[in-house]
């Protein structure tokens, strides 16, 4: 199979033997998950150039559900709208963050500078203890954060904006060191705080620098 531009009849193309869905919205294609065909068995997880002669430039966050033995992202040099770094999955220009590395066995991880909007499921990985979100990102979507049952700290800049529905949902760290002071803290739009109660129960420490490399962490 040509995996840079596929041609299908179905609402789906293979990846290590299973089922990859996608449906197609105003001219471009949405990869998707399935609960039905969740492709538990997929490793390496190619994204197409296209689908049926259309770009592919969405990639939903419930697409990695499931696949527990899933290693690598597979992205070809001339693809318009993704890219990999370090083994993790970003837009092309690296101002939005798709999933980090697969197989990430660290405990600190940073997302990279540049990144502004955290996508849905993006960070997901157990074995993060602390997580540094970079100053200049403004957005984390739904889930972006979730079940980091390993999280004890986290770095958030006083650039974020908007902290999604349920971005930390079973993620409860015991720190948060923030960038802005409790007054800018109060104008952050936690859209759901129910959901997103193990963030804001943390010990909160004000403006504070977020670090750009492991030594400089608390």
């Amino acid at each position: 199979m040509n995996t840079k531009h596929i041609i299908t009849d179905k609402d789906y193309y293979l990846c290590d033997g299973e089922k990859v869905r996608f449906i197609e919205d105003e001219g471009t294609i949405w990869l998707i998950g399935d609960y039905k065909n969740p492709g538990t068995g997929i490793k390496d997880l190619y994204i197409p150039n296209t689908i049926n002669g259309k770009p592919v430039d969405t990639i939903e966050g419930d697409i990695i559900d499931y696949k527990k033995d899933l290693r690598s992202f597979i992205v070809e040099d001339d693809n318009e709208y993704f890219r990999l770094f370090e083994g993790g999955l970003y837009s092309k220009d690296m101002t939005e963050m798709y999933f980090m590395p697969p197989k990430y066995e660290g405990k600190v991880f940073f997302v990279p500078e540049g990144v502004k909007l955290i996508c849905d499921t993006a960070i997901f990985v157990n074995t993060i203890e602390t997580l540094v979100i970079p100053e200049g990102c403004t957005r984390m979507i739904e889930y972006s954060a979730s079940a980091l049952k390993n999280l004890k700290s986290v770095y958030i800049p006083k650039s974020i904006e908007f902290i999604g529905f349920k971005a930390f949902i079973g993620t409860a760290p015991e720190k948060v060191f923030y960038g802005g002071s409790e007054d800018d803290k109060a104008k952050i739009d936690f859209c759901d705080e129910f959901f997103n109660a193990g963030l804001l129960d943390a010990e909160w420490h004000y403006n504070c620098t977020i670090p750009k490399s492991p030594d400089e962490i608390k």
